[in-house]
């Protein structure tokens, strides 16, 4: 049994380094199937390590937590995660025990802040900068 690499090119697979394989030779072919990237995963500027663990944190907290968006915010090649819901207090904990596994599997620290609606209406009528930040970043959730 020998292992060779292939790409598959005009319907055949052709192998990528130059070998001699008999005619008649069986094979079996594994190849790895890419998941459809979300629609922000082009629109990030981080690596792709943090890319994934922003998705699984987004699908976390979507199991878990009730909400209305998700923005990101990047800054000198880092993000900062703004999650926006109506209550604050109650999506606190489950959105950081989420950010907490992200960081105990892949190693990526997700920077999260919890923010109400009515905090954020509240820092728009008052001209606060960090709201034209959250508005103006990346809707990832």
């Amino acid at each position: 049994m020998e292992s060779l690499k292939v790409v598959f090119k005009n319907g055949v697979f052709v192998p990528v380094e130059p070998v001699s394989i008999p005619e008649g030779t069986e094979g079996i072919v594994v190849y790895s199937v890419r998941s459809e990237m979300p629609r922000w995963w082009e629109l990030l500027g981080v690596d792709d390590e943090k890319k994934g663990a922003l998705r699984s944190f987004v699908e976390g907290v979507r199991r878990r937590v009730e909400y209305r968006e998700i923005k990101v915010v990047e800054e000198d090649g880092e993000f900062e995660v703004f999650l926006l819901t109506e209550d604050e207090g109650r999506a606190l904990k489950p959105a950081m025990e989420e950010a907490l596994r992200v960081y105990e599997e892949t190693g990526v620290y997700i920077p999260l802040q919890v923010i109400s609606e009515r905090r954020l209406r509240r820092w728009r009528e008052m001209g606060n900068p960090v709201y034209e930040r959250i508005e103006g970043g990346i809707s990832v959730g």
